[in-house]
């Protein structure tokens, strides 16, 4: 192997032998896996455009460094394909920015794990689902970005759950959650452009969701579509809510993002609307201090608010086109990073 620098393991060619073995010394999710050989492992790192020495950012918790090489390594093993590299080298840079808190999420009890948004023209490309299902199963990007992410964390970065990611439970979404924004069915600017980039540029954005919601909807006017929605949020248990901070992220259906629309609701009328509906009653808290954020509420006119301000709480627009289900993920309190894919 050419200027390869990681090391090698002599694995049994049958391959489930081969998944025996790696699942014995703790390198995968508990699913089988594509064998990392070195033809495999050299297409990945061209398609990447850049060196496998490159480091892109140190993995937390061991900050060990994330190599092109390592990088391409891991999204062998989940099944990417080659020309998904740049994604997954992007979600990697808007992770290691300090606002996603990167260390935090992976070690916590909370069960948070990077949720992964991808927009631009590389949607089309790559075939990402940004509609029906999108957070579900079925389709190759959208599955093997998200756990090649959460492989390298562990391969790289050390995050072994149940030694150092702390999570009491864990959730389904630790394992991937990427999708695509139905940017074509949006009423409103593509969400990465209300982010300051153009429509042209391929991005991702990672946030750290401790779950998701899904919103039975079934109404068709704005009050009660915004009933519906604030109600999720109005959660007293989730950190955006406790710490007062953070950016939980609501997906609209095509549908509803449409009706809402239609009735006057720009994203930052709906972002004003739901945050002033969300807010709970001073009544409703417990009395008892919090063990861990003392004070750290947002009090607004008696009520605790889901964060700080209206524009923290995000809106995409993703999934089937019936105005029935939407989602909410509140996430671990912390901040949502956007990042550019560079093509090669």
């Amino acid at each position: 192997m050419t200027g390869m620098q990681s090391g090698f393991l002599d694995l049994p060619s049958d391959p489930e032998a081969m998944f025996e073995a790696l699942y014995a010394m703790g390198l995968t999710d508990g699913f089988p896996i594509i064998p990392p050989t070195d033809d495999r492992v050299e297409r990945f790192i061209a398609a990447s455009g850049r060196p496998g020495s490159q480091v892109i950012a140190p993995i937390p918790p061991h900050n060990a460094p994330g190599t092109v090489e390592k990088i391409a390594i891991n999204a062998v093993m989940a099944g990417c394909r080659a020309d998904y590299m740049p994604v997954v080298i992007a979600v990697v840079e808007a992770m290691a920015d300090p606002a996603f808190n990167f260390l935090g999420i992976t070690t916590t009890t909370n069960p948070v794990g990077p949720l992964i948004l991808i927009n631009g023209p590389i949607r089309h490309t790559l075939d990402i689902n940004c509609g029906r299902g999108a957070l579900g199963p079925g389709r190759r990007a959208n599955a093997t970005i998200g756990r090649a992410v959460r492989l390298l964390m562990v391969n790289i970065g050390g995050a072994i759950p149940g030694e150092v990611d702390k999570a009491t439970l864990g959730m389904p979404g630790k394992y991937s959650m990427c999708l695509g924004e139905m940017e074509e069915e949006s009423p409103w600017e593509p969400f990465h452009v209300d982010r300051g980039f153009a429509a042209g540029d391929s991005t991702v954005t990672v946030v750290g969701p401790q779950g998701n919601m899904n919103i039975f909807t079934p109404w068709k006017k704005a009050d009660s579509i915004l009933a519906a929605l604030a109600s999720a949020m109005a959660a007293l248990a989730d950190n955006n809510t406790m710490r007062g901070q953070g950016n939980p992220i609501l997906f609209l259906n095509p549908g509803h993002a449409g009706l809402l629309a239609a009735q006057g609701y720009s994203r930052l009328r709906l972002q004003q609307e739901l945050w002033h509906r969300a807010g709970i009653p001073a009544a409703a808290l417990p009395t008892e201090v919090s063990a861990i954020e003392e004070g750290s509420r947002v009090m607004v006119d008696g009520h605790s608010m889901p964060t700080a301000r209206p524009e923290d709480i995000l809106i995409a627009v993703a999934g089937g086109p019936e105005a029935y289900h939407n989602t909410y993920c509140a996430t671990f309190g912390d901040w949502a990073v956007t990042r550019p894919i560079r093509l090669p």
